[in-house]
């Protein structure tokens, strides 16, 4: 066993241990936002966790103290098997005590309803992208398509209480020879910005982006949109995280997507899936950075244990 960064390696896992005192206090200033993803985690798995393991491990998840937690996706069970009976995993979810959000993921206005109907539902999340060739293959939606669905939800929203938050799929680069550069991926924000979208999660979806990359483009939406909230959904191979996560630090995202063991992807993508940004280590960059984040760590070892028993 060696204490590396924050965590205890044990054989191949890493597990993390919270420092008992830190050199310095944490900088208010930078504080930031944190969203956990079992949905993604879990969408691209070979087998199917029972909804009452799946409701065990979110209320686990909902003691930790995560801003947002991206639980399941309204969507066909015949698309995503793994996603099915999303609403009865929400009627043994207890939030009681909790200040975590609810984030659910839908690709239509058939999910968006069923979504909006969910009492312990606080966020409707809508997977949009600069790829029509992505959009087709993921919503089975064009742009223009994929833009009316966007007013739908938000009038969806607006009318049970909801919050729409989009999601910008392969927002730093294109994999289909779909056209893709900052303006472009600018435009479409604009468009969204004056729908009254004021949060935006920018998902490297199948691990192309380089640090540069990802650096220019937070420096230039934060400078072109200084009103609006961009967060990072990052796909990304164990050895690349810590340099595209400082570059999306450095550059001022505050808003940081992981996933628990760090696994996932898009299996609609027709790529082979990269793993999400593991939670552990961006506990352990903030650490580093000295930036506040208010998770209970404590709660979170009882989250990694249930994680560990998915497919017990």
């Amino acid at each position: 066993m060696t204490i590396l960064f924050g965590f205890l390696r044990y054989n191949s896992s890493l597990i993390y241990v919270p420092r008992p005192k830190l050199q310095k206090p944490m900088n208010q200033d930078n504080l930031i936002k944190l969203t956990e993803s079992p949905r993604d985690a879990q969408q691209g798995l070979p087998y199917v966790i029972s909804p009452e393991k799946r409701a065990a491990y979110i209320n686990a998840l909902l003691k930790v103290g995560f801003d947002v937690i991206d639980f399941g996706s309204f969507v066909s069970p015949k698309a995503i098997p793994q996603m099915a009976e999303a609403g009865k995993v929400l009627t043994m979810v207890d939030k009681s005590g909790s200040n975590s959000k609810l984030m659910a993921i839908v690709g239509n206005m058939r999910g968006g309803m069923e979504a909006a109907s969910q009492p312990s539902l606080d966020i409707i999340g809508f997977p949009f992208s600069t790829s029509e060739t992505f959009l087709m293959k993921n919503i089975n939606a064009d742009a223009r398509q994929a833009e009316a669905i966007i007013d739908d939800l938000m009038h969806i929203c607006r009318d049970t209480g909801k919050e729409l938050r989009v999601f910008l799929s392969l927002a730093f680069g294109n994999p289909y020879n779909d056209d893709w550069d900052i303006d472009i991926l600018a435009k479409h924000i604009e468009k969204l910005a004056l729908k009254g979208i004021t949060t935006i999660t920018l998902a490297d979806t199948i691990g192309i982006a380089s640090a540069q990359l990802i650096g220019e483009v937070y420096e230039s939406l934060l400078n072109r949109f200084p009103d609006m909230e961009f967060g990072l959904h990052l796909h990304t191979r164990p050895g690349e995280w810590y340099a595209k996560l400082s570059a999306a630090w450095s550059a001022g995202c505050r808003w940081y997507e992981g996933v628990i063991s760090g696994v996932g992807g898009c299996p609609m993508t027709g790529y082979d899936l990269v793993g999400n940004l593991d939670t552990l280590n961006l506990i352990a960059f903030l650490e580093e950075k000295n930036a506040a984040h208010h998770l209970n760590t404590s709660q979170l070892y009882s989250a990694i244990r249930l994680a560990g028993e998915w497919n017990s």
